[in-house]
């Protein structure tokens, strides 16, 4: 009703227009004192109610609301992760036949999962988003490469986006 109050007010304005377009049908109308008809598209608003849900959080030792939010949308982040590297991993399906296997094939998913967390945070704290997907960092570092030549390692030359990542991640670059 909120939304239909402020079409009613200021039908074309801008910073409600996107709200205003998916919610309402606006026309032209003679017949009202406004100008205007407003409808609510019943149909997008029965949507979104679908889709709307409850979330309930109890704790015997979180107190503040915020802190509460924060530690849920922390797990959120975690689900997310385990969600992703099982797919990415190819984890959906172990395909495995002992306990072992099993284990060590989930460990390895676990380990890849706290590099692939870390990764991404120091990609948002550094804002190396903006420039480059993860997918891109890794591809990246992927091409430093190093020869073995009478015992001893030499490393290629790094990119200058190499040493940009290195510097984003506070580590040294290898000598």
């Amino acid at each position: 009703r909120q939304l239909v109050d402020e079409a009613e007010k200021d039908p074309h304005n801008g910073k409600l227009k996107e709200q205003f377009d998916r919610y309402l049908i606006i026309r032209k109308s003679e017949k009202q004192e406004s100008g205007y008809t407003i409808n609510v598209r019943e149909d997008v608003l029965a949507e979104e109610l679908a889709h709307a849900g409850w979330l309930v959080l109890v704790s015997n030792h979180i107190t503040d609301a915020a802190e509460a939010i924060r530690i849920y949308r922390d797990k959120d982040v975690v689900e997310k992760g385990f969600h992703r590297i099982k797919h990415s991993l190819g984890l959906d399906r172990l395909r495995v036949h002992s306990q072992q296997a099993m284990e060590s094939k989930v460990f390895i998913g676990f380990i890849a999962l706290i590099l692939s967390s870390h990764i991404h945070r120091v990609m948002l704290e550094q804002k190396l988003y903006k420039t480059m997907t993860m997918k891109e960092l890794i591809r990246t570092m992927e091409k430093l490469r190093t020869q073995v030549i009478d015992s001893r390692r030499i490393l290629f030359p790094m990119t200058k986006r190499q040493r940009e990542i290195y510097q984003a991640f506070g580590v040294a670059p290898p000598v």
